[in-house]
């Protein structure tokens, strides 16, 4: 039986720490921070992670506010309904960070929508005028980084992502820690790449997309891609028997998934501190 060599980074534990953390921090605000989530469409995945970001709010102390938008919910809803709700929002002093959930229906242009929100209320950092909130998906892999410990100066990073908005910023963060960067779409030419890099970042949505002998012996590989795949199962990009190359790896779930819903709040929180 092959030897699993890869140690999982329990994203989870992580993430109950930074909460715990910010809930004595909320305590000491004049008011809860509020987060109003858009989402879009019928997607059951994403109504899960909206759900999920819920409850953590919660837990907090943050007031959620979520508007559901096509779908079963108003499947005739108009783009232009979406922008004028999120020009209400803006304007809601209440209101500190807005998220349009992604990914959203292709009929409506995701670019246009994120640029509605005012980049001072962008807690999700896809804004291009936000220079000051980065995103939470960012910030989670940039502290998995920080666990690993490893020395990446001069090292090789993959993305492998459809959505330019998740790669660009990426590329930018991956950057600052030395590494030089590259991108990736998923297409027949991928294995070659992936051979090549020392830390692998697939943002991709495709189950078991990547498989062991994809990936560069000792690599990390960061998983954020997840798919609902059944009522209750959640599966990532990366195959598990990845483990047995692998250096360090983010298991699905339990792994990125949780920490970027903690940096998420972590970002509402100090839109809000800001404010105050």
């Amino acid at each position: 039986m092959p030897k699993t060599t890869a140690q999982l980074i329990d994203g989870k534990a992580l993430a109950e720490q930074i909460l715990l953390e910010l809930k004595s921090k909320i305590s000491k605000l004049n008011r809860p921070p509020g987060l109003a989530v858009i989402l879009i469409g019928n997607d059951p995945a994403s109504h899960r992670y909206v759900k999920k970001k819920k409850e953590a709010c919660k837990k907090i102390g943050i007031e959620f506010h979520d508007y559901l938008c096509g779908g079963k919910f108003c499947p005739d809803v108009t783009e232009k309904q979406i922008l004028d709700m999120i020009d209400f929002l803006n304007k809601d002093n209440n209101v500190d960070g807005i998220l349009v959930q992604l990914p959203i229906p292709n009929k409506f242009s995701t670019q246009k929508i994120i640029n509605k929100i005012d980049p001072k209320k962008d807690v999700d950092g896809f804004h291009p005028e936000n220079k000051v909130i980065p995103s939470p998906l960012i910030r989670a892999i940039d502290e998995i980084l920080n666990q690993a410990k490893e020395d990446l100066k001069d090292k090789t990073a993959l993305i492998v992502s459809k959505n330019p908005i998740f790669s660009n910023p990426l590329n930018q963060s991956l950057a600052k820690h030395g590494l030089n960067v590259k991108t990736a779409k998923p297409d027949e030419n991928l294995s070659n790449k992936t051979k090549q890099a020392d830390v692998l970042i697939t943002v991709v949505g495709k189950p078991k997309l990547i498989k062991k002998s994809m990936v560069k012996k000792d690599a990390i590989v960061i998983d954020a891609g997840t798919t609902l795949v059944g009522k209750n199962i959640w599966q990532g990009d990366v195959d598990p028997k990845v483990t047995e190359v692998a250096s360090w790896l983010t298991p699905v779930p339990g792994g990125i998934g949780p920490l970027t819903v903690a940096f998420l709040l972590k970002n509402t929180y100090e839109l809000a501190k800001e404010k105050q």
